[in-house]
């Protein structure tokens, strides 16, 4: 989905999950307000046990570890995953907002 319509149905949908997969060096620097973290590697399928199966939202840096996420999310049973286009580059290119992470 496009930036703007992923917020949108973001937005829209009751009690979703926004998931970044993201590694935690790039979290360190930006992610969106409210979103958790499972970052896509090898063992992304293992660490799913316990997600809940609400939609989801699944974004990264530009598209692709999410596309990989989503698809093993599905094959797993969740039915609501919803993908951002082009990532959190795309978001930020669109001039949408991105939480800051502190620097210490």
């Amino acid at each position: 989905m496009s930036p703007v319509d992923f917020l949108a149905k973001l937005k829209s949908t009751a009690d979703p999950i926004l998931l970044d997969v993201r590694t935690p060096k790039e979290i360190a620097i930006d992610r969106l307000e409210n979103s958790q973290s499972i970052v896509f590697d090898g063992s992304f399928s293992n660490k799913l046990e316990g997600l809940e199966h609400k939609p989801l939202f699944v974004y990264c840096a530009s598209g692709k570890r999410s596309a990989k996420a989503a698809a093993i999310l599905r094959e797993k049973g969740y039915e609501n995953v919803f993908e951002l286009e082009g990532g959190l580059n795309q978001w930020k290119k669109e001039g949408l907002v991105v939480e800051s992470t502190p620097q210490n």
